[in-house]
């Protein structure tokens, strides 16, 4: 320790000043020994032969001290670092080619990865999150059904595996009494919920056990943004009340900024109970989930099981439909991540692939640098650096050149990382929160390192290889060595394969994306506007007041100028699924329990089909003359049942044979539209008549001759005039509804074709320095077979054919790779299959022309050698 302390001080020092006094106090004692030899008879010679051979190797003792005063091996990586800036100094073009083709590798590896980091790998924000649940229900035919209100309270108090259960869900209240009328979206939650999550107050108090008792008086917990926004941020909001949906709701408390739950931003926050709490049935599912926090030790398969024996028990003592219901469970990390995690991975794969390419092409640069340089590695072995000294100083030499390119990454990765952001959908959870914390520098840093190991192995393999006598005797005819040559082809065609791999995914994702943009989508969504609203109960009681208002707000728009027809629909193509429940068909058997199907369910009035251009197929569209009990079905659901005949007279209940329900004629059969957006399976589905079956949400659509956002102020002025507390939820083109769906698909195909594209650039980068060097190195052969007769169009082909030769190889493993790849994909496509022949030769034939057009100049300089000057200097 007292060394190494040693060392640290003289660091720090004069290390002139140290050098100097060991100088003077060597030659101070050979003088002392050659003055005492002299006194003792000997002569001038013998006296400083002897005085020599008693000091010692004044030169050895200097270096042994300095060796003991300073830290040797770092002094020699400072050495190395030195020459190695002195070196990119001499080459600032070599240079500048490398650090750029590594900045974009790590640089679009990092952006991705600080993607990935935040959506997939760091934890969510919530005390012990690693053991929080997502809960819910599931039967034979479906899971992720939301949990009954009467199972929640028997999970909850029954259950040995969790510390404690939340339920929540999401619905919309009208804001009166502050200003104009407003749509605010609320979080419906029990009192646990804000414990789940760490969720402490800024203000006042969250909800308890007293909220979620009968005769509790309604309270709200308002979210800060809503707080600061609409409440201007008052201190004194606790003890007000907030109108909603014509009732007083006390403020009780305000949340911190933090808490980010739900997809979308919750305005306040409501007790559950008081919506929830009287209902005695098991079987009325509302849109209840669970959230709940597994107990130390305890695994999420015992937990499950734990429930489902509550579950058996209910049935035995309440025995019905549910009793087929079951308990599902999945990390909360999971749930929130499933629908974005292979887009993800397979983006990180496929920039991982880029840095790959990236890496290959440094290293054949690398390794044609060091085969020039191999007269100068030789000089320096020839004087006595060892093979190890030479490796480490290429090493060194590697790795700066890797840092370099790093911090350049990383500056690329920071604009990447927000472009991203912008570029990414909304559904994507916690996109925005994308930061570079010590995960991702790590990340960096590690593949920054890697990167200068790996592109460093072919020079550090081939300076060990080296024959130094041949070196000092030629150094540009020992460059053309086989295994030099041999190595960077190698490389060049890796580079070929893995860019044939990215150029067939985003071949099958851009064919993929045009397949669903191109598509008919069933309806026409032109000129189109949507009016969505929620009436609220409170202002609308029974299905009557519903009626009229909708009547007489269809009668107002309809005298807009430029308004041709309005239609409503419960549920608008392109937003999801909007409900979905049992059913059977009465003409055929009755199936099993757990066979009884399950179909969307829609609202639809009059004018729906025909305002968005949906075909009939057969029969008719509601009329104000059908007789209770008529529907409607599409194609799909039609050729399930009646494939061979006509779906009209059909009858159908809904629940199924062993529930509740009413039965439905069908009196016509319309085309199909998906419910999930573009690009997605169309599933059956049945639309009942909004007359009879008369709901809250309303979506209006306002079809229109001419530009559809004209008409906006004026649909906004008519709703106005029927109720004024009555807030629209949106008003927009609905062809930006459609667009929407086909957010996450443009996302990903953007960034893989990108990604394609950059592969292409570097491989064909890589082949051009490839073909330039073998161009080079070969001068005096090119020479020698023009002067022995060889027409210009022979050395062409010789030239070419070695591009062609590494293109042929590099492709032909690139379409089996691509081909078995293909599987990865296969989720991510619709409308065309995974394994694509056609978008793979395509693929194909596009490498190998930017493979032969990035080769054509090296050739051509092949055929410009001037046989007479080059052998003239031969």
């Amino acid at each position: 320790m007292r060394a190494w302390w040693s060392k640290l001080r003289a660091a720090f020092r004069r290390r002139r000043g140290l050098a100097e006094d060991l100088h003077d106090e060597l030659a101070a004692q050979l003088e002392f020994e050659i003055e005492e030899n002299l006194f003792r008879g000997m002569s001038p010679d013998e006296a400083r032969a002897a005085a020599r051979r008693r000091v010692g190797n004044l030169t050895g003792i200097q270096e042994r001290a300095r060796d003991a005063w300073t830290f040797t091996a770092l002094e020699t990586v400072a050495r190395d670092l030195r020459y190695g800036l002195r070196a990119l100094r001499r080459s600032p073009g070599f240079a500048l080619v490398v650090i750029l083709t590594l900045a974009l590798g790590i640089g679009a590896n990092t952006a991705i990865f600080s993607v990935v980091n935040t959506v997939l790998l760091r934890p969510l924000p919530y005390p012990a999150a690693e053991r929080l649940v997502w809960l819910g229900e599931s039967d034979p035919k479906a899971e992720g059904i939301s949990v009954t209100w009467v199972n929640y309270r028997r999970w909850r108090a029954e259950n040995h595996s969790f510390e404690e259960m939340a339920g929540f869900h999401t619905a919309h209240f009208t804001l009166t009494g502050r200003g104009d009328a407003l749509l605010t979206r609320a979080g419906v939650v029990t009192s646990g919920f804000f414990g789940l999550l760490g969720a402490k107050p800024l203000l006042g108090r969250v909800f308890g056990e007293a909220d979620d008792r009968p005769g509790a008086p309604l309270t709200a917990v308002l979210g800060y943004q809503f707080w600061l926004d609409k409440l201007g941020g008052d201190a004194h909001v606790i003890g007000t009340a907030l109108a909603l949906n014509g009732q007083p709701y006390e403020i009780v408390g305000v949340l911190p900024p933090r808490l980010h739950f739900f997809e979308q931003p919750i305005d306040f926050y409501l007790p559950l109970y008081r919506i929830e709490g009287e209902v005695t049935d098991r079987g009325h599912h509302g849109s209840m989930r669970l959230i709940a926090r597994l107990k130390p030790g305890v695994t999420l398969t015992s937990a499950v099981a734990d429930l489902d024996l509550i579950m058996r028990r209910l049935a035995e003592s309440d025995p019905g439909p549910e009793s087929r219901h079951r308990a599902t469970g999945v990390f909360l990390t999971d749930y929130q991540t499933h629908d974005v995690r292979p887009t993800l991975l397979i983006l990180l794969a496929a920039v991982g692939l880029v840095l790959i390419i990236a890496c290959a092409n440094v290293a054949s640069i690398l390794l044609a640098r060091s085969t020039a340089r191999s007269r100068e590695m030789a000089v320096r072995a020839a004087i006595g650096a060892g093979r190890a000294r030479l490796v480490r100083q290429l090493l060194t030499e590697n790795l700066l050149l890797a840092g370099l390119g790093g911090l350049a990454g990383g500056l690329l990765a920071q604009w990447g990382s927000r472009a991203l952001i912008q570029m990414g959908p909304r559904d994507i959870p916690r996109l925005a929160e994308t930061t570079f914390d010590w995960r991702v520098l790590l990340f960096a840093l590690s593949v920054t390192l890697a990167v200068g190991l790996f592109t460093g192995l072919a020079p550090v393999f081939a300076a060990g290889r080296r024959d130094l006598v041949s070196a000092l005797k030629d150094s540009s005819r020992s460059a053309t060595g086989r295994g030099g040559q041999a190595s960077r082809g190698a490389l060049v065609v890796a580079e070929i394969a893995i860019t044939l791999v990215l150029a067939f995914a985003a071949g099958l994702l851009l064919r993929n994306l045009i397949v669903a943009q191109t598509a008919s989508p069933g309806y026409d969504p032109e000129h189109v506007l949507a009016l969505e609203l929620v009436l609220p109960s409170s202002s609308y009681r029974g299905p009557q007041a519903i009626h009229n208002f909708h009547d007489q707000l269809e009668q107002q728009l309809h005298i807009l100028p430029g308004v041709t027809a309005v239609g409503s629909v419960n549920c608008p193509p392109s937003v999801g699924d909007c409900g979905d429940w049992f059913y059977s068909v009465l003409d055929r058997p009755a199936p099993q329990p757990s066979e009884v199907p399950i179909t969307l369910f829609n609202t639809a009035d009059n004018d729906y089909f025909s305002v968005m251009r949906i075909p009939l197929r057969q029969g008719h569209a509601f009329t104000a003359h059908d007789p209770p009990g008529a529907a409607i079905v599409n194609e799909a659901f039609a050729r399930k049942w009646w494939p061979n005949r006509s779906a009209v007279g059909g009858r159908i209940k809904w629940g199924g044979p062993y529930r509740d329900g009413p039965v439905y004629q069908i009196i016509g059969v319309v085309g199909d539209v998906s419910q999930m957006g573009l690009g997605t399976e169309p599933y059956p589905e049945v639309y009942l008549p909004f007359s009879q079956s008369a709901g809250e949400a309303i979506v209006l659509m306002i079809r229109a001759g001419g530009d559809v956002r004209t008409l906006a102020p004026a649909v906004r002025r008519q709703v106005a005039a029927l109720d004024r507390n009555l807030p629209i939820q949106s008003l927009r083109p609905f062809t930006s509804t459609v667009a929407a769906s086909l957010a996450g698909r443009r996302f990903s195909t953007v960034l893989l074709v990108l990604f394609a594209g950059l592969a292409l650039t570097l491989a064909a980068v890589g082949i051009y320095g490839l073909l330039n060097y073998w161009v080079r190195v070969r001068e005096d052969q090119i020479a020698i077979r023009m002067a022995l007769g060889a027409p210009r169009l022979v050395i062409m082909r010789w030239a070419g054919a070695q591009a062609l030769r590494l293109s042929l190889i590099g492709t032909g493993i690139g379409m089996l790779a691509g081909w078995a790849a293909a599987r990865w994909l296969a989720d991510l496509v619709f409308g065309i299959q995974a394994h694509n022949l056609a978008t793979l030769a395509g693929a194909a034939a596009a490498v190998v022309a930017i493979a032969m057009l990035a080769a054509a100049l090296p050739v051509w300089r092949a055929t410009q050698v001037d046989p007479a000057n080059k052998l003239h200097h031969a």
